[in-house]
């Protein structure tokens, strides 16, 4: 049995559950956007696509004369069934977000000119921030020619106990800790949790300030102290938040020493100890071309170091030390083309879906006279691309190259090289078929590197890292549910069957296997309305097909992802 991570969202309000409730908001300054953030679908209509009846206005060379903000409360407490003492009691005792937090996000301000576009890509990041459900912004012209903006907002519950209890394999495994994700109202994250499992227990503090200052810049300081080492990680950064950013830059300075296992069959066979430190800067411009496309171009400097040393539990040989320091050259191609979608990577939850191309590459040279190791090109490249195959289906792929060119050896080292393909189909308002294919291969990887299958990589019916080579292939086909109903008011819930099989080969450490391992399955899906944006809780109980004697008949796994 595997009880993977469990976190107990379930300790009052920790979690969420419903659809934004713009309905007060509207009757009252929306009138003439009637019904919408609640759209519902047509016996006849499957597609993934949501629409609205809401538009905005197309007017040239007008001025943004007032942007008027309406932020709703975690729950609603006009409609009979969140009217509780508990309910609102948690809007009592939740802090608001700050009115200047939401404008720092908008990507418009008043008496500035008036742009659709920058309406709709300031709604999309709004609903990017964790501390938020949902967003809306609507416009009208008033009487002089103008805009007023509308912009309305539904916060989320941020702080939420971490406490989670998992076993595997006879280990145990623990966190016990708090996060809030919007501290005092102002969009900070801290956090401060005590981990403990089979391979190292300590503390991890860390502080994400998502709005330095109501600015732009970004920062993350995050420590922890174990007692197989410590980690730390101190970055400021001005990013691209908008696809008309014109420049970016900045540093992160990251390091971290721990005990890493090896596995065979489920097991740790080995295990080292790794000590890992990057520097990075770089500075970047972006120009947006014709087509909705935007490129940017960025320019940096990396100094990496991987260290290696064998430990009483080491039984096999460990790799050896890397060193790279080395400028690079990044490019990025994006096209945007959103769409709003429900019912894709979550339940019942307004989601942006780019169905345009992101083309990343990034290309450095290590040379040994710098890194005083071996000369090494370093590159990756990731493609990402979704598209319509019909009316009710989606297909979206994404491939990634990365590793190194090692000219001393006149080899490749490390390189992954991994294609994800995804198809979604709609069957009905409540039902949709998924399909992912991922292949996955490694060539010339040392020792350090493995490529595991289990039920961490998508073969639920297997303990986690149950097999492990430089070659894998999974398919995952599921029938999903998305059931309208409300528990406890908190919780979207949905229900997904499945079928898995896959194969890992090539390089392992002992044992050689070419076969495919096969399981169905059935789990229950949970999505936080009121906290946690973006969680999916799984809970699975998969049976492996002709089964290995060493692996139990039945598979229980409890995980929190970001995805359904």
């Amino acid at each position: 049995m595997v009880i993977s991570r469990f976190c107990f969202f379930c300790i009052v309000i920790c979690v969420s559950g419903t659809q934004l409730a713009w309905a007060e908001v509207q009757k009252r300054t929306l009138t003439q956007c009637d019904n919408l953030g609640n759209i519902q679908p047509t016996e006849d209509n499957y597609s993934l696509e949501l629409s609205s009846e809401y538009s905005l206005p197309e007017i040239k060379n007008a001025k943004i004369t007032s942007i008027t903000l309406h932020q709703l409360n975690v729950f609603d407490t006009s409609l009979p069934e969140e009217n509780n003492a508990l309910f609102r009691f948690a809007n009592r005792a939740h802090i608001t977000t700050k009115p200047e937090v939401i404008k720092s996000v908008l990507l418009f301000t008043e008496q500035s000119t008036y742009d659709p576009l920058l309406l709709i890509e300031s709604e999309r990041l709004l609903r990017q921030q964790s501390y938020l459900y949902d967003a809306r912004i609507f416009a009208t012209e008033n009487c002089d020619g103008g805009i007023a903006v509308t912009v309305v907002t539904r916060d989320l519950w941020t702080l939420l106990p971490d406490l989670s209890f998992s076993r595997s394999g006879g280990e145990n495994a623990s966190r016990v800790g708090f996060r809030e994700s919007n501290l005092f109202g102002y969009g900070k994250r801290l956090s401060l949790t005590h981990i403990e499992d089979a391979d190292r227990s300590g503390y991890l503090f860390v502080y994400d300030d998502p709005n330095i200052l109501s600015s732009r810049y970004k920062g993350r300081i995050e420590y922890s102290d174990n007692d197989d080492g410590e980690r730390h990680h101190i970055g400021v950064d001005y990013p691209f938040f908008s696809t008309r950013t014109p420049h970016s830059y900045g540093f992160f300075n990251y390091a971290n020493k721990r005990i890493e296992p090896l596995y065979e069959n489920g097991e740790t066979v080995s295990e080292f100890e790794q000590d890992s430190k990057t520097s990075h800067i770089y500075y970047g411009i972006a120009k947006t071309l014709e087509a909705n496309w935007t490129r940017r171009i960025i320019v940096g400097y990396r100094d990496q170091q991987e260290s290696f040393r064998k430990i009483s539990s080491s039984t096999l040989p460990v790799a050896d030390q890397r060193k790279l320091s080395y400028p690079f050259i990044q490019a990025q191609w994006l096209e945007t083309n959103f769409i709003k979608v429900r019912n894709f990577d979550s339940i019942y939850r307004t989601e942006d879906l780019n169905m345009g191309w992101n083309i990343n590459t990034q290309l450095g040279y290590s040379s040994d006279t710098i890194s005083k190791d071996d000369t090494r090109w370093v590159f990756n490249t990731t493609i990402s691309k979704a598209h319509y195959a019909s009316e009710q289906g989606i297909f979206r792929f994404n491939f990634i190259l990365d590793g190194y060119w090692n000219v001393e050896k006149n080899e490749t080292e490390n390189l992954i090289t991994q294609l994800n393909l995804e198809y979604h189909f709609n069957t009905g308002n409540y039902q949709s078929w998924y399909t992912q294919f991922n292949i996955t291969h490694g060539k010339h990887l040392t020792e350090d590197k493995q490529l595991t299958l289990g039920g961490e990589t998508g073969l639920r019916g297997f303990p986690a890292r149950y097999l492990q080579g430089d070659r894998r292939v999974v398919l995952n086909i599921e029938k999903r549910y998305y059931w309208e109903y409300d528990l406890f008011q908190l919780f979207k819930v949905g229900g997904a069957a499945y079928f898995d099989i896959g194969r890992v080969d090539g390089k392992t450490l002992f044992t050689q296997n070419h076969k495919f391992y096969k399981n169905m399955g059935f789990g229950i899906r949970m999505a936080p309305s009121r906290a946690n944006s973006g969680l999916v809780l799984h809970l699975d109980l998969a049976a492996p097909i002709d089964k290995p004697a060493s692996v139990d008949s039945v598979q229980w796994h409890f995980t929190v992802k970001n995805r359904f």
